[in-house]
């Protein structure tokens, strides 16, 4: 069973932040019983589906909608007993909140309206009378009328038992035993009849009992009520959900209750006797130090205990002290409350608390008594934290709760400690007065909640159960929330001499994150972000999906500089447990997105964290590789030996263990050492949760193999570690591996179905976790006050990455690092802005340098269009594999994960490739003449060919074109194409590209055909200059044959209208150029607007 304290929000999904749809048509406000008007309550229905609970009770005062939530739930679920398929009350529903909501594809009207038989039971509308036997009596009309409902046919498929039941209840011939197991028939008639379970539905099921308390018959009519609601539920195989409404009519006290044993002979102060607690709270009270409260409310044979007064209080404070303060100092104790105060230790909290609880003569009862008088002894050892009680005993039979605070923010709770309460110094008020001095930002409070569970195999459920009790933070009537910032909850769930501990952090109303400083960060280390107070982009959605999918191996690519490394310290920040006795690093995440859910904060520092960065290998040799690793796999043994009681180890676990640290493991353990390290971590229970593994720039080491030759010896060594790792490792809780490129990684993992592949290509996990978007980039500029104006700018800069997401692309991510540089170099500037290219700088590629230089790709026609904004469609390769010579395709899966080019629609790839112009062309120039270099005798000849075009020179344009034809050999102009005009074109793309001309179209339609170039005259406003290139075919080419290639190059340009679109854009002159080519030499003629065509004054030469 579930109990839930409802409130106006219960049962909304979590998730759901719409407003509340306000519906006033006058057939459902009638049909769900509101009163004037239905506030949209649907989503109750799916977490009611989703709760895993088969029986729900709801406890809440009178007018809080239970009776119009239970209609609503009515008539969502009822079948129409005549006809299945006839769906009456559908319509009430389909504009409603529910009707968004899907499960496995489909809706839940589908899956669930009118699918269920329906019991609803009111037990307020059955009437008292002056006796017990006269209520009876009503209470046989009112199951007659129930069973009428479903017009019950009895039939020969009813047992002889049931048929004979059903007959007496609706000819009311019924004594009181039949109408005990009146309602569970029902159910099972139901049940057996439409062959699906009951949707069983009881509202004010305790009213009976209250508006009983004061008859003769209270008893009669309890016993009966307890009987008829026993029998509906010790066997509800039948029952599919059961909602239970009531209100919290008795409550039970007994939050210090003791039983008090009478001392009747002195031996009883033995030792053996006064291990039993119980003896001592005797003595206590036959001191005079304790007195016993008003019990007129128990219903138990224990005793409520409290200090006689305030003068006994102060004096058993000062003779305990140095008592206390030996304990504390001599037996180690700060640390064990260092563990709840400071590192927040679940697992070592748990086992000092199961080694030091009375482990004899216990009961259910006793037993949490015994478990709460110790962790009360223990926090009161400190003497600089208050341990708060309740002040009314109040708590229910099998939880207790207690607040723990620092001194200095005890005056917070208004002195409402001061009664019942232990404040471990006599100089409280002293530090109270303090307090205006204590950092706002720090205060919080400990709140532990202690609970007992029937079996012990629901210890970790106990636990739950205990964080989410009381989750509005009330405590003597106060909203802790409203008081303090933080309030770290302890949920101890108990059984026998067995215990389990969680804890989760939650945030006050007025919780607000310091501001953060103004100081850039660059660099790839979480820890120093706040530690430091540096600025930087909250990316904490990251671990909030990370915890909602569980368990999954990640790989996740991106090109350099964009996040990778700083994201993979933040999860490892987060996730990783403390060891040590200290507080540093538990308010990192205050405030942060992923603190928002509280029970994310209960996956907060719980983790062993095994972290691996490939980053630094730079090794020459496979030998000297082999060394790399197993120097990194020892660090991290050393690491985590730091954090375990090593000597609980086995023997042999120990020398293995040893070895690898000591590197000096075969390569068999070396592949297994990470997996080894797993098993150590969590069979020998270090830690109560699995294994999480991150592995930081993983392709790093393997394109270093192969850029220095022993790739192939390597690659086996690699594959085998990474298997290890991650392929069926029972240990493991989730992986994540990151690099700029796809690796064959997926080969590596033959027969795993849980390995997820991120990349820019498609991720729709992690698609806003890496790089920065609009909102953030604004965020940015805003808290370092560079004004909006410079956004386009920046844009053009350093815009131009996109994500796939499913059917989209997410466009417009900004490198992280070259905003963080930007800012870092602008921040104090109001204009005047300094614009580098921070990402180019900051690494030599050796990939992109091997691919232009050894493949010969500046060449490609394709690819020099790309970079003029033309869109093209190529092949991704998934598994990408090192090589000497890559296939095109291949090229592309490297340059796109490398963060060269990127994803676009057709609609928006213009725009991408303008923003990305300054930074790819820049480079790409300075490759491209590298690959050149050695064939250009003088590269004047390309500016003056294109000085010459700008000024309509047609002789400067040929001996320059001719000049240049000459400096290149023969390998370059026909080895890559078999269509010779393809080569030439992209010779001129190359030139364009070197001498950068603005506005450049290539292969543009326009008319009715597509010219080859195309861009306004920078000399001449409104004028524009189109070229068509042609090569002579013949194998004897002369100046003759090469002047008509010429014209009709031009004719082209006229007969099929290119021009035609730049007059509309208001272009009124045009230069028409004619270029054909023949092996190494070619000839240019041109014609301006209606003039004749013009050639050059020298003829072809041999």
């Amino acid at each position: 069973m579930k109990r839930s304290n409802e409130n106006e929000n219960d049962f909304r999904s979590k998730n759901n932040k719409k407003k509340r749809k306000i519906i006033d048509k006058e057939e459902l406000i009638e049909k769900f019983l509101c009163s004037n008007f239905y506030i949209d309550k649907t989503l109750l229905i799916k977490d009611f589906i989703e709760e895993k609970s088969s029986i729900i009770r709801v406890i809440a005062p009178s007018g809080y909608g239970k009776t119009v939530n239970l209609n609503m739930l009515r008539y969502f679920f009822e079948m129409n007993y005549k006809d299945e398929n006839n769906n009456e009350n559908k319509k009430f529903f389909e504009k409603l909140n529910i009707a968004k909501e899907t499960k496995d594809g489909e809706s839940y009207i589908d899956l669930y309206q009118g699918k269920f038989p329906v019991v609803y039971i009111n037990f307020d509308v059955i009437l008292l009378e002056e006796s017990f036997d006269e209520t009876i009596e009503n209470f046989k009309s009112f199951i007659q009328s129930l069973y009428n409902k479903y017009n019950i046919i009895i039939d020969n498929n009813i047992k002889i038992y049931e048929k004979e039941m059903i007959k007496k209840i609706l000819d009311l011939n019924v004594n009181i035993n039949n109408l005990v197991v009146s309602i569970s028939i029902l159910c099972k008639y139901l049940y057996n009849t439409f062959k699906k379970k009951i949707i069983l539905l009881i509202d004010n099921y305790d009213s009976l009992i209250l508006n009983s308390l004061n008859t003769t018959y209270f008893d009669k009519l309890y016993s009966f009520h307890q009987k008829l609601l026993t029998n509906i539920f010790e066997n509800d195989s039948y029952i599919f959900k059961s909602f239970i409404t009531d209100m919290d009519y008795l409550l039970q006290n007994g939050f210090i209750e003791k039983s008090i044993p009478k001392l009747s002979y002195f031996k009883m102060l033995k030792k053996e006797y006064i291990n039993n607690r119980d003896i001592i709270w005797t003595l206590f009270i036959k001191c005079g130090y304790l007195i016993i409260a008003d019990n007129d409310n128990i219903i138990s044979n224990n005793k409520k205990l409290k200090i006689r007064n305030k003068e006994i209080k102060e004096f058993i404070k000062i003779k305990f002290s140095n008592w206390k303060n030996k304990f504390y100092k001599y037996f180690k104790y700060s640390e064990i409350i260092d563990l709840f105060i400071k590192n927040y230790d679940e697992e070592k909290i748990q086992e000092f608390l199961e080694n030091s609880i009375n482990k004899e003569n216990y009961s259910p009862n006793e037993d949490l008594n015994n478990w709460y008088a110790l962790i009360y002894s223990l926090l009161s050892l400190n003497n600089e934290y208050v341990i708060v009680t309740k002040n009314k005993y109040d708590e229910k039979n099998n939880i207790r709760e207690l607040l723990y605070v620092h001194k200095d923010y005890l005056d917070r709770l208004n002195n409402n400690c001061d009664n019942n309460n232990n404040s471990n110094s006599n100089n409280s008020n002293e530090s109270n007065k303090k307090n205006d001095q204590f950092n706002p930002y720090l205060s919080e409070i400990f709140y532990i909640t202690i609970n007992v569970v029937p079996e012990e195999n629901r210890i970790k459920e106990g636990c739950i159960q205990a964080l989410d009790d009381n989750e509005k933070f009330l405590f003597n009537g106060l909203e802790l929330k409203n008081i303090y910032n933080k309030i770290i909850k302890f949920g101890i769930s108990v059984y026998g001499n067995k215990c389990g501990v969680i804890y989760e952090i939650n945030y006050g109303n007025k919780f607000k994150r310091k501001e953060m400083a103004t100081k850039v960060y660059c660099g790839e280390n979480y820890d120093d972000l706040y530690e430091k107070g540096y600025y930087f982009i909250d990316k904490t959605r990251m671990i909030n999906k990370l915890i909602e999918k569980g368990n999954a191996v990640y790989l996740i690519t991106r090109p350099r500089r964009f996040g990778k490394s700083l994201n993979l310290k933040m999860i490892q920040n987060f996730f990783e447990k403390h060891t040590k006795g200290d507080s540093k690093g538990n308010d990192v995440f205050d405030g942060l997105e992923v603190s928002k859910d509280r029970k994310n904060m209960r996956e907060c520092h719980k983790y062993p964290v095994i972290y691996l960065n490939f980053k630094d290998n730079e090794s020459k040799t496979y030998e000297s590789a082999i060394m790399y690793l197993k120097s990194k796999i020892s660090s991290q043994f050393k690491y985590q030996r730091e954090k375990i009681d090593f000597k609980k180890l086995d023997t042999s676990d120990q020398k293995l263990w040893n070895k690898i640290e000591n590197e000096e493991e075969d390569m068999n353990k070396l592949n297994e050492s990470i997996h080894f390290l797993c098993q150590c971590l969590i069979e020998k229970k270090f830690y109560k949760r699995k294994c999480i593994v991150l592995i930081d720039e993983y392709d790093k080491i393997l394109i270093n193999s192969f850029e220095n030759g022993y790739y192939e010896m390597f690659i086996g060594i690699v594959r085998s570690f990474f298997s290890n790792i991650f392929k069926g490792n029972e240990y493991l809780y989730f992986g994540i591996i990151t690099g700029c490129l796809g690796l064959e990684l997926k080969t590596f993992y033959s027969g795993l179905n849980n390995i997820h592949e991120h990349t820019l290509l498609s991720d729709h996990l992690f698609y806003d976790c890496y790089g920065f978007t609009e909102s953030e980039l604004k965020k940015f500029l805003s808290h370092f006050e560079i004004p909006l104006e410079e956004e386009d700018k920046i844009q053009k800069e350093y815009n131009g990455y996109s994500c796939g997401y499913g059917n989209r692309i997410i466009k417009n991510l900004y490198n992280p690092y070259s905003i963080m540089k930007f800012i870092s170099n602008n921040k104090n500037k109001k204009d005047d802005h300094l614009f580098k290219n921070y990402w180019f700088s900051s690494w030599s590629d050796n990939i992109l340098n091997k691919i232009i230089k050894e493949n010969e790709f500046s060449f490609k026609k394709d690819f020099l269009s790309l970079l003029y904004g033309n869109v093209i469609i190529v092949e991704i390769k998934e598994i990408l594999t090192l090589k000497k010579n890559y296939l095109k395709d291949e090229v592309w899966t490297v340059l796109l994960h490398s963060g060269y080019i990127t994803l676009s629609d057709k609609e928006g790839y213009k725009q991408n490739i303008k923003e990305m112009d300054d930074q790819i062309v820049k480079l790409l120039q300075t490759k491209l003449k590298e690959s050149l270099k050695n064939e250009i005798k003088d590269d004047n000849y390309i500016n003056n060919f294109i000085n010459g075009l700008f000024n309509k020179d047609i002789d400067t344009i040929n001996s320059n074109l001719n000049d240049y034809l000459t400096c290149l050999s023969q390998y370059h102009l026909f080895a890559n194409e078999k269509d010779y005009e393809n080569v030439y074109q992209v010779l001129l793309m190359q030139i364009f590209i070197f001498c950068k001309i603005y506005g450049l179209n290539a292969e543009k339609n326009n008319g009715s055909g597509r010219y080859d170039f195309g861009f306004p005259n920078r000399n001449k406003k409104k004028e524009y200059i189109l070229i068509e290139v042609k090569t002579c075919k013949s194998e004897n080419c002369d100046d003759n044959l090469l002047h008509k290639e010429c014209e009709n190059a031009i004719n082209q340009i006229i007969e099929k209208k290119y021009k035609m679109k730049h007059e509309k854009n208001g272009y009124s002159s045009f230069i028409i150029y004619g270029i054909t080519f023949w092996k190494k030499t070619c000839r240019i003629e041109m014609k301006i607007n209606n003039n004749d065509i013009k050639g050059p004054s020298e003829s072809l030469k041999e």
